[in-house]
């Protein structure tokens, strides 16, 4: 049987338990997924005359699914694509489950045709397909026991208890798989006046996924603030928790965080995917050119290193790819963040407490007593730690930080109107990096287009340049973009350079800025020429008028 070779599981537990991931293949979580897939594909159509359905670029027939319905369909992993001449094809991940076969023939009454399908493709197929449904039974069944509970005069108070539990259970599980599916990065719930709504980022944008009756509200809430180990009685100030949930073998860990509004409180979920996730350093959107230069900047042994752009353009991403790859072993690498996140092994990573006086200015000097060799600082965020940083840079360490600016140039402004001697800045800097997110074109559903004259305009080009669009499919769940990646520009300082920012260091950042102000336009209008992504995207993403 194909079914222990191709699912996975899901089980929840608590932050620390140490609950380890269950096996599946789905293309997220293994690199080899798509040549098994391949070869199995070949061995299924030659051997048993099974063939592949893609379903990412296949309408599937929402009423034969409906005909087999959601329990079926989840139990199974199966999603029927259509119906004809009495036969009822089935996209599903183990086609040769003889039980499963005949659960849907019986469950329909028609001959079921067998087809190969990803995992991933079919969950996203039932999430889209019966997602309202799910959630709609759901909400009908917490009213209905909401009624019935009104008309008890007497009860059991523990199973009272069960009763007003189960359907708010039930929801949030549902919702959690439906993001983990999506690869949403944050799960917003936001009470209103009479409706909780739901929403998820995916790809750095927003999107409301459901409206659910507001009387749902306490439920949810006080079942996300058990799983994050909350105070469930105290709702007048904001918590944060945290927990894991294993979702189809893959472990995410969770940051969750209650806010106090008008209407009730209000949850944000961070979803940190496993290891399996990980960004190489190659695929972090630098083209093979820059990205031999930026991995010999990252050989330097000492000597400051800092990311730069706005919240959320992966800046710490960035630098955890970069420093996996110098986490040799023959090293000591110290990180200091608010908060930890995604820690990597055999990296000492240290979280930063305000509550207790421990700010990032603090653990730095502690840092710098465990004899470091490279130390990542989150972020510089006051003069206090700009200095100790740059102060270690100049002694023989390689630091590794972020700030908030708006190009490469504004960090060496920045760092000066901190106090820091501009002889001091350019003696520590080794680079700088500045960089933002933009979304990547699906490559299941892109084709080349012709750039509007507005377009060509702004980008600076001729409007019979190449561009490319997304047309929505299955896989990029209609939008056209699956994933994101970095467009950047950088400085390698250099001895002259340094020369000449001690001398003039106004007239050094404002020649950088006229130098690598168009560098984030240039590597986004070479993504639109090469089909990465769409001119509309790097217009919206750089803020280009």
């Amino acid at each position: 049987m194909l079914s222990g070779a191709l699912r996975g599981e899901r089980r929840f537990s608590p932050a620390g338990s140490g609950a380890s991931a269950g096996l599946s293949l789905a293309a997220h979580q293994a690199d080899d997924y798509p040549a098994r897939f391949g070869s199995l594909s070949e061995t299924l159509r030659a051997e048993f005359n099974i063939e592949t359905c893609e379903l990412a670029g296949l309408a599937v027939d929402a009423d034969a699914a409906k005909a087999l319905g959601l329990f079926l369909c989840e139990r199974h992993a199966a999603i029927p694509v259509k119906m004809e001449n009495g036969r009822l094809f089935v996209a599903m991940g183990d086609p040769l489950d003889a039980r499963a076969i005949a659960d849907i023939a019986d469950a329909t009454g028609l001959f079921v045709w067998p087809l190969l399908a990803r995992e991933d493709e079919i969950r996203f197929q039932i999430n889209k397909i019966f997602g309202s449904e799910r959630l709609g039974s759901i909400e009908s069944q917490f009213i209905d026991e909401e009624g019935h509970r009104g008309n008890r005069l007497k009860s059991d108070m523990a199973s009272d208890a069960r009763l007003r539990d189960a359907p708010a259970v039930k929801l949030v599980d549902s919702l959690i798989e439906s993001a983990a599916i999506a690869r949403a990065s944050d799960i917003h719930i936001e009470p209103g006046e009479k409706t909780l709504t739901v929403r998820f980022r995916a790809d750095g944008r927003l999107s409301a996924v459901q409206k659910i009756d507001i009387s749902m509200h306490p439920n949810v809430i006080s079942r996300l603030k058990v799983m994050g180990n909350m105070d469930i009685a105290e709702k007048r100030v904001p918590q944060d928790g945290r927990f894991t949930d294993v979702i189809q073998g893959e472990k995410i860990e969770f940051r969750l965080s209650t806010l106090p509004t008008i209407y009730g409180e209000k949850a944000a979920l961070r979803l940190l995917y496993g290891r399996t996730a990980r960004f190489k350093k190659e695929g972090l959107g630098f083209f093979a050119d820059d990205l031999e230069k930026l991995t010999g900047l990252f050989s330097i042994p000492y000597g400051a290193i800092f990311i730069t752009g706005p919240t959320g353009c992966g800046k710490s991403t960035t630098l955890k790819c970069f420093l996996e790859e110098l986490n040799t072993g023959g090293v000591n690498i110290v990180t200091v963040e608010d908060p930890v996140e995604n820690p990597i092994p055999g990296v000492n990573h240290m979280n930063v407490e305000p509550g207790a006086g421990l700010g990032f200015a603090n653990s730095l000097r502690s840092i710098l007593r465990q004899d470091p060799d490279i130390i990542m600082v989150g972020e510089i965020r006051d003069a206090e730690t700009a200095r100790i940083a740059i102060q270690a840079a100049i002694t023989g360490h390689l630091v590794l930080s972020t700030l908030h600016t708006n190009d490469a140039a504004g960090v060496m402004e920045r760092l000066v109107d901190m106090g820091i001697e501009p002889y001091m800045v350019a003696s520590a800097l080794s680079g700088i990096i500045s960089q933002r997110l933009v979304r990547r074109l699906c490559e299941n559903c892109k084709e080349q287009t012709l750039l509007t004259p507005e377009e060509a305009l702004l980008l600076g080009v001729p409007e019979d340049a190449p561009a490319w669009i997304g047309k929505g499919c299955g896989r990029c769940g209609d939008t056209g973009y699956k994933g994101r990646f970095a467009v950047y520009e950088y400085i390698l300082m250099d001895e002259g350079q340094r020369r000449k920012m001690i001398k003039k260091p106004e007239q050094f950042t404002a020649r950088a800025r006229l130098r690598d102000g168009a560098g984030l336009r240039g590597c986004g209008v070479r993504n639109v020429r090469e089909g990465n992504t769409s001119a509309s995207e790097i217009i919206r993403a750089l803020k280009v008028y």
